[in-house]
């Protein structure tokens, strides 16, 4: 991974830089060249400043000359202004006539209109630049295998006014420019490269340390995760076996209280046998019998249920989140509490409202919650006392009106059923309502307890996308709210709950 992370980089890195070179080689030569060449235009300047003294002059100056005229004043030019940095040297005099021509004597008297630089020169401007050559007037200049040259118009004033009379067309040779150029451009380009080269190598050695270091990082954090989700698991399956042993223990406490309820069916189906066995022959005895015989089936009915209901209550085993009535999960969880000896001085109280929307739980869990909170209400509550429970459909703004409240939260207008366990004990004191949920915390004295229902209570109803809200009434007591979304309200496959 690390070889190919890192040839990666080089060939994208390669590229860059690359292309860094040249845009900076090629900025860096054309910055400098244009500062060359303005260098070498002052420097031509500096030169045709030796043509002020005609400049302005006569309009005897500009007019064209033949014979001997004109070679006296050939050798005139010649003798002021040749020098190795001019190549040629023409005059035209206003109305653009070629009255003089270093280098081609039968150009005189020649006119060029297509001369656009000439034309700025008789409107008194003087033109400086680089010429390619290519014009009419520029024939001497490419049979000489000229290619580029400096080229300057110089306007000729008439003495003692502002007139043009005519004008220069001179041209400089541009080797010792580009000569200059050609060196500088190997020196730029080769600390441009040098540069670069020297970065990159920098660049990869750091990048080379970085990457060892990110992918030690990696494989680190890679070991940490596993970690994390070995610990994840085990912890889920503690849960779980935590859940299960709280659901195993509640059981028995069950289990002890239904002793009773199971003796009296017992007892029945005895003595219901006992009188079979008196059973003679005559129709009265027969009709009598068979009345038994049917109470004895409904005994034994009655037997076998609450015993399939101790049973798959306490069984283990995979859940699936389906919509439920959630009335009926607190009928079967009634019968299981009613005949515990904590509510044998107690009195039970339903208001379960009718036409529930069903909600989104798994019985099983649902039980296990309801059963825990019906007897710790039991528990909490003094003899001659009462437990009453509530069923209601609300909205999802009332889900979380109460002093503490933990799971889900619900969004205003989100349907929602909730189920209420009230007491009529002494109450929560208000300075442990913020670790009632939290696990082995318990009010309860020393081997009354362990402090795991409410937190697996918690547990339970976070997986079921609920919510538990204690409300602590005025009048004393204490009233705890499972709130669960109806169904509908959230997909069924957002939660799956079960044991390993």
């Amino acid at each position: 991974m690390r070889l190919r992370l890192f040839k990666n980089f080089s060939l994208l890195s390669a590229g860059l830089w690359v292309g860094v070179a040249l845009l900076l080689g090629s900025a860096i030569t054309y910055l400098v060249e244009q500062k060359m060449l303005e260098q070498a235009t002052l420097a031509s300047l500096d030169y045709f400043k030796n043509l002020a003294r005609f400049i302005t002059t006569k309009e005897d100056f500009v007019r064209l000359r033949t014979g001997a005229e004109y070679e006296a004043f050939d050798r005139l030019i010649r003798e002021d202004f040749s020098t190795s940095h001019v190549v040629t040297i023409k005059i035209y005099d206003r109305s653009g006539t070629t009255v003089y021509h270093s280098r081609r004597r039968d150009f005189v008297g020649k006119a060029f209109p297509d001369n656009r630089s000439l034309q700025k020169a008789f409107l008194g401007e003087t033109v400086v630049g680089l010429s390619d050559l290519k014009g009419s007037e520029h024939v001497a200049e490419r049979q000489a295998g000229y290619e580029r040259l400096f080229e300057v118009y110089i306007p000729i004033f008439l003495e003692g006014t502002n007139r043009v009379i005519g004008a220069y067309e001179i041209y400089s040779p541009m080797d010792p420019f580009y000569q200059k150029i050609q060196t500088l451009r190997l020196s730029v380009w080769g600390a441009v490269i040098f540069g670069l080269v020297l970065l990159y190598t920098t660049l990869s050695f750091t990048f080379r340390r970085a990457s060892r270091t990110i992918l030690e990082q990696n494989r680190a954090l890679e070991r940490t995760a596993a970690e994390l989700r070995a610990a994840y698991e085990d912890l889920k399956r503690a849960q779980v076996q935590l859940v299960q042993s709280e659901k195993l223990a509640s059981t028995g406490r069950l289990a002890a209280g239904m002793i009773h309820e199971i003796g009296n069916p017992l007892a029945s189906v005895l003595g219901l046998l006992d009188l079979q066995l008196l059973c003679r022959g005559s129709a009265e005895d027969r009709a009598e019998c068979l009345d038994r015989t049917e109470r004895l089936a409904g005994e034994i009915a009655r037997l076998r249920g609450l015993l399939r209901s101790l049973l798959d209550y306490a069984r283990p085993g995979p859940s699936q989140i389906a919509p439920l009535d959630l009335n009926e999960a607190v009928e079967k969880s009634l019968v299981f509490v009613l005949s515990q000896k904590d509510f044998a001085s107690l009195t039970a109280e339903k208001d379960l409202a009718p036409g529930l929307p069903p909600v989104l739980a798994d019985e099983s869990l649902l039980q296990q919650v309801l059963i825990n909170i019906l007897l710790n209400a039991a528990q909490a509550s003094p003899a001659g006392g009462a437990v009453r429970v509530t069923t209601r459909a609300e909205n999802g703004e009332e889900a979380w009106k109460g002093e503490h409240a933990v799971g889900r939260v619900f969004q205003p207008g989100e349907r929602i059923v909730t189920l209420a366990v009230s007491d009529t004990g002494v109450g929560i004191p208000r300075e442990h309502l913020g670790r009632i949920f939290e696990p082995f915390f318990s009010t309860k004295g020393r081997g009354e307890g362990a402090g795991l229902g409410l937190a697996i209570c918690h547990s339970i109803i976070e997986l079921l996308h609920g919510a538990l809200v204690v409300e602590l009434p005025p009048g004393g007591g204490a009233t705890f709210r499972i709130v669960l979304p109806a169904g509908g309200a959230v997909p069924l496959v957002s939660a799956r709950v079960g044991y390993d």
